[in-house]
């Protein structure tokens, strides 16, 4: 029996996600979720502008993102462009209290908190004692910063 060579580089967004884009399946669906349905082309596609964003900000690798969205395409955009940045993917329980989210957020150090517009106010509570917090980034809209469907969140505070 063979053992398969392990490459120098692995990057699990691009075993995951990019994978089927390179493989023609670009326009298979990926996530149902509703009446949305997002393509592999799509997902390749919030995933690489995710992964951009957290570029501009200058997260580097092995540094924490914190995600805090219910289960929607955005979460898949943040996860998997959290790992092809290179950076580490922390996703947090939606229904946990505020003090919890403190505790989280601390011990886990994240640099950037990717937060759904609705779960804001849990953050915007403790938000004095994040201690290495640099970033907040809403998703969903009706809050500050927006973040539109479909697309990267945007910046809230930095």
């Amino acid at each position: 029996m063979s053992v398969p060579a392990v490459p120098e580089r692995l990057n699990a967004a691009e075993a995951l996600v990019d994978v089927h884009v390179a493989e023609g399946r670009g326009a298979r669906p990926a996530i149902l979720c509703g009446e949305r349905t997002v393509t592999y082309g799509d997902l390749h596609e919030g995933v690489s502008r995710f992964a951009g964003v957290l570029g501009d900000l200058g997260v580097r690798m092995e540094e924490r993102v914190a995600i805090l969205l219910p289960d929607t395409p955005e979460f898949a955009f943040t996860f998997f462009g959290s790992m092809k940045a290179g950076a580490v993917a922390i996703p947090l329980n939606t229904l946990l209290a505020p003090r919890e989210y403190e505790y989280l957020l601390n011990d886990s150090r994240a640099r950037v908190l990717v937060v759904h517009a609705s779960l804001l106010d849990r953050i915007e509570a403790v938000r004095a004692n994040l201690r290495y917090l640099e970033h907040t980034l809403v998703a969903g809209g009706g809050a500050a910063g927006g973040g539109a469907a479909g697309g990267a969140p945007a910046a809230a505070a930095a």
